[in-house]
């Protein structure tokens, strides 16, 4: 145990100051992370093709599942530090770290290792049309050695903002998306390589960020220490790790499932395969435009969770009513401007990522239905990711299931049976507002909540 931390000032700073500083590096390190896949996009759709393009939608549910496992574990893991942090308890939050490590190679070397013997299977199952399943495949039997480089880099910098050390965490993401960023024409043009090259770019990149992220631990250059002694599986920690983070890792495996969802709906109501083909690739360059946007807002929501988790475990309330509620503010704002951006400038951003008319006509009416529901996105991330922030697991996966789950999955089944082909897109705006009107009723009752818990200790 130890009497002083470099995390202290998270209780006692100011709030609107701390959300700035803890977001700032958040919005930036999102952002560049974001950047992987937008330039994938950007060189393969304008270089290789649209076919490409659909190939590379295709890969997605396969990442989005890995990448579950990476936010439950790193999420997991960086709710727990701040709160041990809060409690002043190092040595578990030490273990926590070392765990995380154990828990990165346990899922993704089995994961992985299942996804590779039966991809050509898991491809057709995904809703590829032939078009686009060889690339898909070439892509995919690249980077999925590398996934392991992707989980410590991502899910191993949570910890490091928890730390209270968010600049850094911004930098060590920002290596590997400018690299991927000379790397990729290199490759793809260069080399003449096409979708594989891509592959090999993200490889190499995500393998120095997570050098740098064990470098960081490995030499206690921040709060915590990575251990060898500790990295091994602790059964108390391990099943706390996976309960809190079970919220973002279900949203994955449901978004995952959402994705195969609209791959398989664009086949069943497209007049042809090409057109099942455009339609798999336009919600892919429109989810790509869509995470980009969001980027913005998973910083504020980042940077709210050391906060919030911090001065919960040190039962400072009135922090966290006012973390809670300057974060959903904030976060709706700029979904606000988001969607007003992406309703007008729809075609220009389809435009960035294929030369094909056909395609950026699809593309285009895709992103301005998505725009429609777009603002409401915000107050379902924001209000999950503050029950993870205070550790209640259940309560933190309802409001990452409701938008996607309740709500989307049987409006996207029903709406293209009532109004074709169309009807595919116009499910997610709808859902969304669903989801967002749900969990603002939740706001207002968790602030009512927090205003008895602070009353209750003050009057003690």
């Amino acid at each position: 145990m130890a009497s002083v931390h470099s995390s202290d000032f998270i209780g006692r700073d100011p709030i609107p100051k701390l959300l700035l500083r803890f977001a700032t590096p958040a919005v930036i390190s999102t952002f560049i992370n974001c950047l992987y896949n937008i330039v994938d996009r950007l060189y393969i759709g304008r270089g290789v093709g649209a076919n490409a393009q659909a190939g590379l939608s295709l890969t997605f549910p396969i990442m989005i599942i890995l990448m579950a496992f990476g936010m439950m574990v790193g999420q997991g893991s960086s709710a727990i530090v701040s709160l041990l942090l809060g409690k002043k308890d190092v040595d578990d939050a030490e273990k926590v770290v070392g765990q995380a490590v154990a828990m990165f190679l346990l899922f993704v070397i089995t994961f992985q290792t299942l996804f590779l013997v039966f991809l050509d299977k898991i491809l057709i199952l995904f809703g590829g049309t032939p078009e686009a399943i060889p690339y898909a495949h070439e892509y995919l039997s690249i980077i999925l050695w590398g996934n392991v480089f992707q989980h410590i880099s991502f899910g191993m910098s949570n910890i490091i903002r928890s730390e209270g050390n968010a600049n850094k965490c911004m930098y060590i993401i920002a290596l590997g998306a400018v690299l991927n960023i000379i790397l990729d024409p290199i490759f793809i043009f260069g080399f003449k390589m096409g979708i594989a090259g891509a592959a090999y770019a993200t490889v190499i990149a995500m393998l120095c960020s997570s050098s740098w992220v064990l470098l960081h631990f490995g030499l206690k250059q921040g709060v915590l220490k990575l251990r060898f002694k500790y990295i091994r599986i602790y059964p108390k920690l391990f099943w706390r790790v996976i309960s809190i983070g079970m919220a973002p890792c279900l949203m994955q495996f449901v978004h995952s499932a959402v994705v195969i969802l609209y791959n398989h709906s664009c086949k069943h109501f497209a007049e042809s395969s090409q057109q099942a083909t455009y339609g798999i690739a336009a919600f892919g360059i429109t989810n790509t435009v869509m995470m980009c946007l969001l980027m913005p807002t998973f910083g504020v929501m980042q940077g709210m969770q050391p906060i919030v988790g911090y001065n919960f475990g040190a039962a400072i309330y009135k922090r966290v009513k006012k973390a809670y509620k300057l974060a959903l503010g904030l976060g709706t704002g700029l979904n606000l401007a988001s969607a007003l951006l992406l309703l007008c400038l729809a075609p220009l951003f389809a435009a960035c990522f294929t030369k094909d008319e056909e395609l950026i006509r699809i593309a285009s009416y895709v992103m301005r239905a998505a725009s429609l529901g777009f603002t409401f996105i915000a107050v379902g991330m924001i209000t999950s990711n503050y029950f993870q922030s205070i550790g209640n697991a259940r309560l933190s996966l309802f409001f990452s299931l409701t938008r996607q789950v309740i709500f989307l999955l049987p409006v996207l089944i029903v709406m293209p049976r009532l109004i074709g082909f169309n009807g595919i897109w116009w499910s997610g705006p709808v859902s969304d507002t669903l989801g967002g009107l749900l969990a603002f009723i939740m706001y207002l009752h968790e602030m009512k909540k927090l205003d008895r818990l602070e009353a209750k200790k003050t009057s003690h």
